[in-house]
Parts: structure tokens; C-alpha cells; sequence
């Protein structure tokens, strides 16, 4: 539980479902959905948010961020997609007529399952900002520097961190300057399920 300013915050640890026969060649993406779930179920993990001093270009508290993230349901799904550019370091992006969606770019999903969680985490704090829509808690335009002290950023560099042991290196989320043309054609991949129960991934 996580108590902040006389207020509870309860989780409910959830079962966990993973079929690895669809991800057999995205292993590190079941890694990273794994890590995720268990951050999510974390009570610590909150807490470190809860208490972080401020957040840049939002309008509301880290405690009052790291409550709504206890309790806004959503229920998620990560899509797998190519980005038009092969070449460039770009990690998906933050799809703003369905924040629900998390998406990831094929061409840079090489990378430790840290990172991806950090993704995963990243798209998670949109999301919820989505549906409490009268606060603002996002990072402004897409370009990552600057941006290290928004809560999508901070929220997603302190996932790297807990999950992998404090990973020297941080990777921010690396936004597409595109839109996505072609998606990955893989039975069950493209419809992971996730974070129903206060944000809660299974797939």
C-alpha cells in the first residue's frame, strides 16, 4: 500500500499470462511485459513517484499522478509495427486517438527489456493522462531533450532503473516522426492484452 497525505493506495496483484509460442521472436517484448507487470504491482514503484519534488510542464502533483495511476482501469494493448526508416533510433509512438495502444517499432526492439519497459512505461503515464483529460501531465512536443523531468520521461527512466537494477544507461523513449505503414503480421502479437485492473498487462 502506499500512503501519501492520509490517503491509501491499495494494489491487487493479478495473475500474469504469457503465451511465448506468438512472441518466440520478440522474446525481449514478453521479457519487457513481464518486468512491467511486476513494476505496476510494485508498491515502491509508486512511492518513488508519489515523492519525486515536481514534474515539468504539469499542471498536477507527483502524488496525485502516481494515485490516478493506482486507480484509472485501462485496459491496453502493444502493437508491433516497421517505421518507414529502418535506420533511425525511433522506439514507437504515442498514438493519440487511442492511448490505450502502446506501439512498438520492430526495427529497434534489439535492445534489453529494460528499455522496452521503459517504453511500455512511458506510453502507460499517456495513457492514463488521456483519461483524466482535464489534468496535463504529458511532454510537450516529441523531440526527447529537454524533456527528462516530464512525467512520461522521469516516470519511464525510474521503470528502467527499478527493473534492471539501476542499468547505467538511460534510453528515452524515442518518438516516430511518422506515421506507422506497415504493421507486424503475426497471429496474437498484434493483440497483446494489458493493464486491465489498474493498469495491469497480461498477454
Amino acid at each position: 500500500m502506499i500512503k501519501k497525505s492520509g490517503k491509501t493506495y491499495s494494489r491487487t496483484v493479478n495473475s500474469l499470462f504469457i503465451s511465448h509460442t506468438s512472441l518466440n521472436r520478440f522474446l525481449q517484448v514478453s521479457e519487457a511485459i513481464i518486468l512491467a507487470n511486476d513494476l505496476l504491482q510494485n508498491p515502491e514503484f509508486y512511492d518513488r513517484v508519489a515523492t519525486h519534488p515536481g514534474f515539468d510542464l504539469a499542471d498536477v502533483s507527483p502524488e496525485i499522478i502516481a494515485g490516478l495511476m493506482c486507480e484509472t482501469h485501462i485496459k491496453m494493448s502493444v502493437h508491433l509495427y516497421y517505421a518507414t526508416n529502418a535506420h533511425l533510433p525511433i522506439d514507437g509512438f504515442d498514438d493519440i486517438s487511442n492511448p490505450s495502444c502502446i506501439h512498438l517499432n520492430v526495427w529497434n526492439i534489439n535492445r534489453s527489456a529494460a528499455s522496452i519497459c521503459n517504453t511500455i512505461i512511458h506510453s502507460c503515464v499517456h495513457a492514463v493522462n488521456a483519461y483524466n483529460s482535464q489534468l496535463d501531465f504529458g511532454h510537450g512536443g516529441n523531440a526527447a531533450g529537454g524533456k527528462d523531468n516530464t512525467a512520461p520521461f522521469w516516470i519511464g527512466a525510474l521503470a528502467q532503473r527499478m527493473v534492471s537494477d539501476d542499468e547505467a544507461v538511460i534510453t528515452p523513449f524515442r518518438h516516430d516522426p511518422d506515421l506507422p505503414v506497415k504493421k507486424v503480421q503475426i497471429p496474437d502479437v498484434d493483440s497483446l492484452v494489458g493493464f486491465s485492473q489498474s493498469m495491469w498487462l497480461t498477454c
